[in-house]
Parts: C-alpha cells; structure tokens; sequence
C-alpha cells in the first residue's frame, strides 16, 4: 500500500523559537553549540497532520483571537478513547491543563501536603522529581530493576515503600519513559491493588499511550477494574501523538467526584482553565481524523528502530537496543563502552555532536544510558549514528 505522508521531509525549525534547536539550550543543556543532530526534547522533526494545519490556518484567517471555551476537544477525546482502546468515558470526567507536567504539579499540589512522600519508578521523565520536590514533599523510588536486557518492576518494595503511612501518591509513567515499556496486565492490576490497599492515590501519566509499536497493546490504568478507577488521575494529551507540544492542551480523566472538583478547583485558582482558540481546533481535528496519519507515522518510527537495531549489530555492538515497545524515544545501553557518564556525554555531545538526554537526566539508575529521538527523518538518525560511529571510533571502539 503507498503511504499517503513523507516523514522522510526535511522541515528546517531554526527560527522558530524550537526548543529543541536552540543554540541557547545546546549552550545550556550540553555546553556545545555546534550541535549537528538534536535528537533529545520529545517533540518530532515531521509537519503536524495536514488536516490540523488546515484547522488551525482556517481558524488563524479568521483573524480574531479571542477568549475561547468548547467541549469539542472532549466529544473528540471521547471517540478517540472509545476507538483507541474502548475506554467509555463521560464528558463530565475530562479536565484540561496546559500540559501533562502541569497536570502533575496541581495534583501534587491538590493532594498531597508538604512533607508527605511521593512514590516514583526511576528511571523516569525527570520532572516528576521537580514537581515533588519543588513543592516541598519527599521523592521516594521504587526503582526498576534491570534484568537480562529487559526492566522489572521490584513488587516487594513497591509495596513496603506504598505500605509507609507517609506515602500518600504514585506518579505512574505507563508507557513507561524512557525506557520504552508496557506494563502488562498483571502488572498494572498488582500495582493499582496496593495502591488501593493502602491508600495511596494514583497519578498515571499516559501522554505516550497512543505511541505503540505495532503488534503491542496499551492497558489504560483506569479502565482496567472499576473498583480502581476511583483512586486514579489520568494524564493523556494530543502533543506527543500529533506533535502539538506547542499549543499547550492535555487531558485529566477524574472518575472521582471529590477529586475531580478539587483538581477543577486548582486549576481555576492559577487561572488556567481556558484553552487557546488554535489548541481547541487542533486537538478536536487530530482525535477525529488522525488515525491513519498515527499509523503511518508510527509505521515509519518503527522503521527508525529497525534501522538503528540493524546498524548497532553490525556497526556498534557494544552499545544495545533492549525490546522496544512504546514511545519514539529509544533507551540505549552503552555501558559495555566502560566509559564514565562525563567521558560518554563528552564523546556524543562535543565529538559526535548529537543532542540526547543523558540517562542519568532520569535518576541515578539511569547511569550509562541514553534517550534517542526517533520521530525525525531517516537521514537525521542515519546521520546521528554514523557521526556517534565515527566518534566512539577515535577512542578504538
């Protein structure tokens, strides 16, 4: 079957204010300003779907931009759940902030007071540690345990560390980030259980859940057992699946009446509870007509992770790719390399010229590893790991 999009278009994004491009971040983040591939912040290098660029330039010739409310990012939400993954939900449960980080922080914020301990499973997305400790609770880890290339959850002390009267919320990251994961079933279940047993709530960010290699399977938290779905907050949004990071919407699912006012009330006293004109066209567009541009383009990311697969074994053993299954952000091994965490970065952003996120971004257990883009043009990532080749070659790897 021809594919209807080209990902494999070069769409320059110097001049654009990109946090990804930018040469103040390069100076910032890894002290080179000559970075050739940036391949780090998870946003992707492809146009956003043509028919929300249409959307969104329809609304912009309008020409008046005015305060905006709607409950079409929500009737769309709701079909997009219902087909995605036959989750049936009700208009009234949906909230919306600016973005699933800020989503996190009002939920700390909300419910949770100062003092009282956060759970979390390193490594993971580094601002669930700013938004626990920025607001003056306690960050405590169940981290996961790394085995025979694939990571586990450690049930024991995930209980013990739930089972201590201060802990008091979970932060889930499901598909898990960066390390590419779905939890299964049982896996899911066994965690909500003893959250449910000792009262620990749940904030489950799912912002990857659309971003599935095919012949995986996403299990949303929430949907799985009713006598759960009281005790959890999902994080879902359109950004990562249709590259709309920048018009800052995200959804919060609340079964819960109780909580699902106190968030409502949060979020009403920071004043956030208006999305943007452009935010309520592109995402109502994208949940209705995105589907097969979600297949192509992640169609074209699985072939960025078979490249890189094939490449590494026949180029690059040393440095491994583990079992893929979700996000296009790709967790690689290279700690057979024997090199320090400084000596790596140093190798890949000042020699290679690459931009990645260090893996120690996402906790000490992240130590030796790195997070890849994938969602760019193949020429990007071939470019990016022929220059890394090149690099590690000048150190006799």
């Amino acid at each position: 079957m021809s594919k209807k999009y080209n990902f494999d278009q070069i769409v320059d994004r110097h001049h654009t204010n990109s946090s990804k491009w930018s040469l103040e971040a390069y100076k910032e983040k890894f002290n080179e300003p000559n970075i050739k591939y940036p391949c780090w912040v998870a946003d992707m290098d492809f146009l956003c779907p043509p028919m929300v660029i249409d959307a969104v330039e329809k609304r912009a010739n309008h020409g008046i931009y005015g305060y905006s409310s709607s409950n079409e990012p929500e009737i769309a939400y709701m079909g997009w759940a219902k087909r995605r993954f036959n989750w049936e939900l009700k208009e009234e449960w949906i909230l919306h902030t600016p973005g699933v980080v800020t989503a996190i922080r009002l939920a700390v914020q909300t419910f949770t007071h100062p003092g009282d301990q956060v759970l979390i499973q390193r490594p993971v997305y580094y601002p669930f540690s700013d938004a626990v400790e920025d607001n003056g609770r306690k960050l405590v880890s169940n981290s996961l345990v790394f085995k025979n290339g694939h990571y586990e959850i450690n049930i024991a002390d995930f209980e013990a560390k739930c089972a201590d009267p201060n802990t008091k919320m979970f932060i889930l990251c499901s598909p898990h980030n960066p390390i590419g994961r779905l939890w299964t079933k049982n896996e899911l279940l066994k965690m909500l259980e003893i959250c449910d047993k000792y009262h620990v709530f749940v904030v489950a960010d799912e912002i990857h859940s659309d971003l599935v290699m095919p012949g995986h399977t996403h299990y949303v938290a929430a949907n799985l057992d009713p006598k759960y779905a009281q005790n959890i907050m999902t994080c879902t949004a359109p950004s990562k699946t249709f590259n709309l990071a920048g018009l800052q919407f995200s959804n919060v699912i609340i079964e819960n009446d109780a909580k699902r006012y106190d968030l409502d009330r949060a979020i009403n006293n920071v004043g956030i509870g208006n999305p943007n004109p452009f935010a309520i066209v592109a995402t109502t567009t994208a949940y209705n007509e995105g589907d097969e541009w979600l297949k192509e383009v992640l169609d074209y990311i699985e072939g960025n992770l078979n490249w890189v697969k094939d490449y590494l074994s026949k180029n690059l053993p040393q440095v491994k790719v583990y079992n893929h299954e979700a996000t296009y952000l790709l967790w690689l091994d290279f700690r057979e390399l024997k090199l320090t965490d400084q000596e790596l970065e140093d190798v890949i952003f000042h020699e290679a010229l690459v931009a990645m996120d260090a893996g120690t971004w996402f906790g000490p257990e992240g130590s030796g590893f790195m997070r890849f883009n994938l969602a760019c043009p193949r020429s990007t990532v071939t470019g990016a790991f022929e220059s890394i080749r090149e690099a590690l070659a000048k150190h006799n790897f």
